[in-house]
């Protein structure tokens, strides 16, 4: 299913720096799992040679394909996210627990197709919540929408975040909030000359 990833990334840029670093972290995966190319490709419904193209940064995935290939690795999409868990005994409880996440401490996954960038603010996605603040430069965003179960809170904190639901598109302005049911067709871009940023709360987490 070649719709899973999107044209070959090109040969610098920081779109390229970030489809090379994200394909490595899939190989690693994939490799520590013990799976071939061919079995994470079937459980992904993608060829082998799109996943191949994708481990050696030489395919720009969406964020709908990160969630499938996750999947087929049997990890959640935050094992996607770069970035080490640094966690001190100031961020956790008496249980051994991880609450806190330090600002410099979070995780972060760069989706070259958009070149949307997400940083995990929670320690995990074991909890009912994920919570993710986003960034998105000017004309990014995702080209094709994403469909899961639960549903989805967006708060654009600067600049405009347009979310298009169904079809429908509604532009937020800083402070401005949108609640939608992420079963329904969705994806979020950037409409205007300038960088936007905001937070996304979703329920339950994507695993």
């Amino acid at each position: 299913m070649t719709s899973a990833a999107t044209s070959a990334a090109t040969s610098a840029g920081p779109e390229a720096d970030d489809a090379a670093a994200l394909g490595g972290r899939i190989r690693e995966l994939r490799r520590r799992a013990g799976l071939t190319l061919d079995s994470v490709a079937d459980a992904a419904q993608i060829s082998a040679s799109l996943l191949s193209r994708v481990e050696r940064g030489a395919a720009q995935p969406s964020l709908p394909s990160l969630r499938t290939i996750a999947r087929a690795l049997g990890v959640p999409i935050s094992a996607l996210f770069e970035g080490e868990d640094r966690s001190t005994a100031n961020e956790s409880d008496a249980a051994g627990r991880r609450l806190v996440v330090r600002h410099a401490d979070r995780r972060r996954l760069r989706v070259p197709d958009s070149r949307i960038q997400y940083e995990l603010m929670v320690p995990d996605l074991d909890g009912a919540i994920e919570v993710i603040w986003g960034a998105i430069p000017p004309g990014g965003g995702a080209t094709r929408p994403s469909s899961q179960p639960g549903e989805e809170v967006v708060v654009a904190f600067t600049g405009h975040v347009a979310v298009v639901v169904d079809d429908q598109e509604f532009v937020l302005a800083a402070g401005d909030t949108i609640r939608f049911d992420r079963s329904r067709p969705h994806r979020l871009h950037n409409p205007r000359a300038t960088g936007a940023e905001f937070l996304l709360i979703v329920a339950p987490p994507s695993r």
